[in-house]
């Protein structure tokens, strides 16, 4: 639905008052008074003459409805079941697909999928296996069962072989497939295939096709290790600020940069300081992620876990599954419970968006905000809102966990967190004009 509340914003951002705007627009003022504060619907056409008249986007007058009002959303195992799908490759039965819980707000969006393919050799090789060609989106895959993980990284097929409890993470675009290993059960395997995006998401490629091919690819920085990384990153606020290495050594005396493409060690403590602050940026920002494995693959045996609250009041066993530096508020877990009945102590809070699955063999009870809400049973899922307080009981009961950052996250939240408290509510739902009449 086209809002009311965001035309508002957009004409303080654009700085027009409503009178100002229906004259430019050619509507009757109290016409146009009436779309702004929610009276009539406000038409498409009127979205289409602003969008040409003022260089705005389509998306700037559409918000995000809210489709978990209670906080979180959940789907059932029966409702992941009506959303079967098969999947052929190679002209026979490759995949079986199903939903789990998911809402507008979050980023991932997470499938079921059981291998129907079964191998009995690990050869990457292998002509039954069926490569994609990579996607979009990060993924985080939980397996169940006798799985091979089969990718292609700098153009060499690999396979891991995965087990219940194993997980692994891959960057956008590495081709992947996955195959049911024979067992003696002959039971098929189960992935989670949990695939989000992060800070590079849709409306930032938006952007980017805006921008064009030739001048995107300029912005990509060298990230090989981590003295290119730093001397690529150097370079892009140097570019920004428009001055040279030479102009930046002489003014803060710091002849040891000045042959900069020489530079075969990163700078100490010292200089990068006062490099960021000559610069007024931050010092994190001249020290980039570099070198990050685009693959990341976790034996369950390998995985550290802890007790939470803490070792005197266990409530709960978190197992830390794979992950990325790169991706530093995106973490999946197994949560095991260890408590029967509900208390504070297992109250949990994460300023992140998280997807909870049950792949336990018992129930367990959800709570918000001390409230029993639900009976999650195997196979049931959860999406769960950023910052709700929820907590679980079961006895035995095993939940995976996986949480990510969105887009308040890094700088946008750092930037959020310079608000004054007394005009966050101004941030969220602006409803003013930018001066009284």
């Amino acid at each position: 639905m086209i809002s009311n509340k965001k035309f508002k914003k957009i004409l303080n951002d654009i700085k027009r008052r409503p009178e100002d705007a229906s004259k430019e627009l050619g509507i009757e003022e109290k016409v146009f008074q009436k779309y702004l504060n929610g009276e009539m619907l406000i038409p498409f056409d009127v979205v289409k003459k602003s969008v040409e008249m003022w260089s705005l986007n389509y998306n700037d007058f559409f918000s995000v409805e809210d489709d978990a009002p209670k906080g979180f959303k959940y789907m059932s195992s029966s409702d992941s079941d009506l959303s079967k799908r098969l999947m052929h490759r190679n002209n026979k039965p490759y995949y079986l697909y199903k939903d789990t819980a998911y809402s507008r707000l979050s980023p991932f969006k997470p499938e079921w999928i059981e291998e129907l393919l079964v191998v009995d050799n690990n050869d990457p090789e292998n002509n039954e296996i069926a490569y994609n060609n990579g996607h979009f989106l990060h993924q985080f895959t939980y397996f169940i069962g006798e799985v091979n993980f089969y990718y292609i990284e700098s153009g060499v097929k690999k396979v891991a072989v995965m087990s219940t409890g194993d997980s692994m993470y891959i960057s956008p675009y590495i081709p992947h497939s996955f195959a049911t290993r024979k067992n003696e059960n002959n039971a098929n395997g189960i992935i989670l295939a949990l695939t989000y995006a992060d800070k590079l998401d849709h409306n930032c490629v938006d952007e980017l096709n805006a921008i064009g091919v030739t001048l995107s690819k300029k912005y990509k920085m060298n990230l090989e290790n981590e003295i290119q990384a730093f001397k690529s990153n150097l370079k892009y606020f140097l570019q920004i600020n428009s001055i040279n290495i030479e102009t930046l050594s002489e003014k803060l005396n710091l002849p040891e940069i000045t042959n900069f493409e020489k530079i075969n060690q990163l700078p100490d403590y010292d200089t990068i300081n006062k490099v960021a602050k000559y610069l007024e940026i931050n010092l994190r920002d001249l020290l980039p992620i570099h070198n990050d494995a685009k693959v990341t693959i976790k034996k369950n045996s390998e995985c550290n876990q802890w007790y939470y609250p803490n070792k005197k009041n266990k409530t709960y066993i978190f197992t830390v599954l794979a992950g990325a530096k790169k991706l530093p508020v995106s973490k999946a877990f197994e949560m095991q419970i260890l408590q029967e009945t509900y208390n504070e102590m297992s109250d949990l809070e994460s300023p992140t968006h998280q997807y909870v699955y049950n792949i336990g063999q018992n129930p367990c009870n959800f709570y918000v905000n001390s409230h029993f809400e639900k009976e999650i049973l195997p196979g049931d899922s959860l999406y769960i809102k950023p910052n709700l307080r929820h907590a679980f009981s079961s006895l035995n009961s095993k939940l995976l966990v996986l949480r990510t950052g969105g887009k308040i996250s890094g700088d946008p939240l750092y930037h959020f967190s310079h608000v004054e408290d007394n005009q966050i509510s101004r941030v969220i739902d602006d409803n003013k004009q930018w001066f009284n009449q």
